[in-house]
């Protein structure tokens, strides 16, 4: 078992309080800690305010308390917040016992079988102490750090982090609007968003509640009402980008919060797919374009069946579906490859586009016919796999 320690010197425990993107800093790290699979640890004063805002397991006030018997240890120093990548690379760092590795404020090192070494982390110099009494008895080594350790002292550091912690949640299989245009407005709006109580639910129903705003000004008419619900559908895709940042940023992804964000996207594609089909419907008298409009619905809520049967539907130990792919499979063909670039949502930029030109109804023909495709890549693939 590795442990992780956060070891501030007497005085100091306050810094364990520093809010970083709607957390404070002893919440990050026993977040952090959990997720790189380590066993998170606070050294504070008995006596010490902070101490009974801290998790009571992960509590330690002074050695008799501590036992021993851990594959790794490593030190933290307040007013500094390693990454999970970073965590995860000190965790699995080959190190023989009698050398030890610092890394901008953590102490890395296999402790010896009565763990010896943790005495010097109580006591008023903490953190200091214990690097002094390693570098006294234990050979350094550099270890290195896929990740960052990010220092968050002051105010510019604390901006600084939380910069590197919301560019992270960029997705490699993002879309190129989605990237370039939507991240950035839905980012911007998150961090007004994480000092609040709402929650990522909530700005998913949100989320929801202004797609179908949309999607009933499109079935209103052409000209200035379905250009408003095009813009308004593309402000719900907006949106909809700050339930998972929130989520991921605060870790409060949830299953219930991964089902209700995907079945909330697919009933407002499919309520704006409705609304072209009835406005192009009373517009002209015909019958043909709810006749459209039934299968881009039908293709919609097909491929989404299949998708969620597919790769989000619980299974035995699963904590939460993140949807990341049309396939469960890790091999990636060329026809899985070509599904997930499809089932990107750029194609609501074509929306606003058409909705300009008062051509909604070119839209709805190529969404007819490629939904029921889709479903149909999806069914061979589901076949296949």
């Amino acid at each position: 078992m590795s442990i992780l320690f956060c070891v501030p010197a007497k005085g100091q425990e306050g810094l364990l309080n520093i809010k970083i993107a709607g957390l404070y800093l002893w919440q990050r790290l026993y977040q952090h800690a959990k997720r790189s699979g380590m066993t998170p640890c606070f050294i504070v004063e008995k006596d010490n305010p902070v101490a009974k805002q801290l998790p009571k397991e992960a509590v330690v006030t002074q050695r008799t308390e501590m036992g021993c018997g851990f594959d790794k240890a490593v030190f933290c120093r307040p007013g500094i917040l390693p990454d999970i990548s970073c965590l995860n690379t000190l965790r699995e760092e080959d190190l023989p016992q009698g050398v030890f590795g610092e890394l901008d404020g953590l102490l890395v090192f296999v402790p010896s079988p009565d763990c010896f070494e943790f005495d010097r982390a109580f006591g008023t110099h903490g953190f200091e102490a214990l690097r002094d009494f390693l570098s006294s008895c234990l050979s350094p080594r550099k270890v290195v750090c896929k990740g960052a350790v990010l220092p968050v002292g002051n105010e510019k550091e604390i901006k600084r982090a939380e910069k590197y912690l919301f560019r992270g949640l960029i997705k490699d299989t993002e879309g190129f609007m989605s990237r370039y245009v939507e991240r950035p407005i839905s980012i911007f709006i998150s961090k007004r968003l994480v000092d609040t109580s709402i929650t990522p639910n909530q700005i998913t129903v949100i989320s929801t509640v202004i797609g179908l705003t949309g999607a009933f000004f499109i079935s209103l008419g052409q000209g200035f009402w379905q250009i408003l619900g095009a813009f308004l559908f593309l402000a719900h895709s907006i949106i909809d980008g700050c339930d998972g940042e929130i989520a991921r940023i605060k870790f409060m992804e949830s299953r219930l919060g991964g089902v209700l964000d995907f079945w909330g996207d697919n009933l407002v594609h499919a309520a704006v797919f409705g609304a072209i089909g009835i406005e192009w419907s009373r517009r002209t008298g015909s019958v043909f374009p709810l006749y459209l409009a039934m299968a881009a619905v039908v293709g919609t809520f097909l491929s989404a069946s299949i998708v969620y049967f597919s790769t989000m539907k619980k299974k035995k130990g699963d904590t939460g579906p993140l949807y990341t792919s049309v396939s469960s499979s890790q091999k990636k063909n060329k026809i899985i490859k070509i599904a997930d670039f499809l089932s990107r949502r750029d194609f609501i930029y074509l929306v606003v586009i058409l909705a300009f030109f008062n051509h909604l109804d070119w839209f709805l023909v190529a969404a007819a016919i490629g939904s029921l495709v889709f479903a149909g890549m999806l069914i061979w693939i589901r076949l296949r796999t």
